[in-house]
């Protein structure tokens, strides 16, 4: 089994693609779900209330998730502390769901920080969803009802798309312009065939 990370700033459509590659028959680990689902198991939870204060946690001891990102997402330090915490537990999920998927020709790990954490590493190639930084931001201000500087925030805090092309096999661009199904196609045939 072949393991692909699948990877694009917030904004560039990453989950698109990736629910693309699922219609393939392509199991997709979704990373940043799974951190999610992560972030409210009791453990973890105890952890946040003791490094970033019990105002994060709301009446059913789960992390107000919105509180937290205003707090990291304006505080690299911070969000550096949380990484440390969530990426190992997430590293250790994938791992065990990839044992889940050992038949399989390749499976994805999407993430929106594959090469920032690290995680690219583990994988045999990565792929790399690409968007204008202007359509992006209006992608997330309308899905997330967010400003433009609770956008740029998060940007902020991601590579720019251009030092992760370098780092990338593949390249999807999604630009609302240029047809991504034969993007993936190619993509998907040159990974099936190697």
């Amino acid at each position: 089994m072949k393991r692909i990370g699948l990877t694009g700033n917030i904004g560039t459509g990453k989950s698109t693609i990736a629910r693309i590659f699922e219609v393939l028959g392509i199991p997709v680990y979704h990373a940043d779900y799974q951190a999610r689902l992560i972030l409210e198991t009791s453990d973890v939870v105890e952890k946040i209330a003791l490094l970033f204060g019990n105002q994060i946690i709301d009446a059913g001891f789960r992390v107000n998730r919105k509180a937290l990102a205003d707090i990291v997402f304006t505080d690299a330090a911070k969000l550096e502390t949380l990484n440390k915490i969530i990426h190992p537990l997430v590293e250790n999920d994938f791992s065990n769901w990839c044992e889940q998927h050992k038949y399989e020709k390749y499976i994805l790990h999407e993430a929106a920080i594959l090469f920032e954490s690290g995680f690219n590493r583990l994988f045999d190639a990565n792929i790399l969803v690409v968007a204008p930084d202007k359509l992006c931001i209006s992608r997330v201000m309308e899905r997330d009802s967010v400003t433009k500087e609770m956008v740029m925030n998060r940007i902020n805090n991601q590579w720019p798309q251009e030092k992760k092309q370098s780092l990338a096999d593949y390249l999807i661009i999604n630009d609302g312009l240029v047809m991504i199904i034969p993007q993936i196609l190619t993509i998907h045939h040159k990974i099936c065939s190697v």
